[in-house]
């Protein structure tokens, strides 16, 4: 008996029985029923296979208490069945009055321009830290089906932060939501802004030292070499000098060659920040806080209009840690202090507290 539960919420069992082929004399694992499990057909005694792509990107989000963002999906079909089971005992009834197909998501990503197209690919295979769905689902209240827009971060990718790609794509899920007036829920993961570094300068610069028999005493600029320089002109604003008998280009401003590390994140966090704040007079805005949400991500979360947290997570905009060396001592020892429920749940910026994501989604799901 093999018993499988990849998501955390979704507990699988495959049976079989062992048997021997009689042409080569070994034993195989042959599976008990009509349906083949994963394993049908190998050997006993094969070492188990290492972690898949999937697997890593689950255990990922394992660690940092929360779920893998598609994995949400499941939830959400499982709060459902239990939402229909609840609905057949409330009225009596003993045969299944649902329809076969409860719940339907369609991917939405961003093309070229920056618009929104609908997609079918696996899980993992997104490139930035944010995934959007346009999601039926069929409920008592509304037998017929009903559509909802969700949008949520990926932990697993970059930390779940928010960099221009995200913004766009948080920015076009919601507009969409409002233009077709239904609900939109934002499933908050995240370490808030990206705040990035430029690989290739970092690798490459030199530092000047106020005294360089004495690096206590300061540094007085940063710079690099004319080799460097001409490998990376687009990444950083320089200024040619003399010192110390050779070329030195001492850097003014860090750009880097990759888009999304500095202020243009902080932009984006703005302009999705304005469409939250707009799509809570226009349409229902839930959220679901599951790990942590930090500074944007918190900001996002408090201007919507219904808020569930998950009693392990935090709402945040800064870190414990960051604000002990501000104060110059410790004054909080963990983010719960800041931003746990017993913080945002009681002071009524989260509206209910869950015991974990599966009750989190039956919740929004009710409400």
């Amino acid at each position: 008996i093999f018993v499988t539960n990849d998501s955390g919420y979704n507990l699988a069992m495959q049976i079989y029985t062992e048997v021997q082929d009689p042409k080569t004399g070994q034993m195989n694992l042959k599976s008990y029923g009509p349906s083949h499990g994963s394993l049908h057909g190998s050997s006993p005694s094969a070492a188990y296979l290492p972690k898949d792509y999937l697997q890593s990107k689950r255990s990922i989000a394992h660690d940092n208490n929360t779920t893998y963002v598609y994995d949400f999906l499941d939830l959400f079909k499982q709060a459902l069945i239990k939402t229909w089971r609840a609905y057949w005992q409330q009225t009596g009834r003993k045969e299944p009055a649902a329809p076969k197909e409860i719940f339907k998501a369609v991917e939405l990503v961003l093309d070229e321009q920056r618009q929104l197209e609908e997609i079918s690919r696996l899980p993992g295979h997104n490139d930035i830290g944010m995934i959007a769905w346009k999601v039926d689902l069929v409920t008592p209240e509304c037998p017929k089906g009903r559509q909802i827009i969700i949008i949520a971060n990926d932990i697993t990718h970059k930390i779940g932060s928010f960099g221009p790609q995200e913004d766009y794509l948080f920015q076009r899920a919601s507009e969409l939501a409002r233009s077709l007036h239904i609900p939109r829920l934002y499933i908050a993961c995240n370490s808030g802004a990206r705040i990035g570094l430029a690989e290739e300068v970092k690798q490459a610069f030199k530092v000047a030292w106020n005294d360089p028999s004495n690096p206590d005493k300061g540094i007085d600029y940063l710079y690099l070499t004319p080799k460097a320089f001409g490998k990376m002109r687009n990444s950083v604003n320089a200024k040619l000098i003399e010192e110390s008998g050779e070329s030195r280009y001492k850097i003014i401003d860090v750009i880097g060659e990759e888009d999304g590390l500095g202020v243009e994140n902080l932009q984006g966090s703005g302009m999705i920040a304005g469409e939250t704040s707009t799509a809570c007079e226009e349409i229902v805005t839930f959220s679901l806080v599951s790990c942590r949400t930090i500074g944007i991500g918190a900001y996002l979360v408090r201007l919507g209009q219904r808020v569930v947290q998950v009693e392990t997570s935090n709402i945040i905009l800064t870190g414990s840690g960051a604000l002990n060396k501000v104060l110059g001592r410790k004054v909080y020892t963990s983010n719960s202090q800041l931003g746990g429920i017993q913080i945002m749940h009681n002071n009524g910026v989260s509206h209910l507290a869950s015991e974990d994501d599966l009750q989190a989604v039956r919740s929004i799901l009710e409400w």
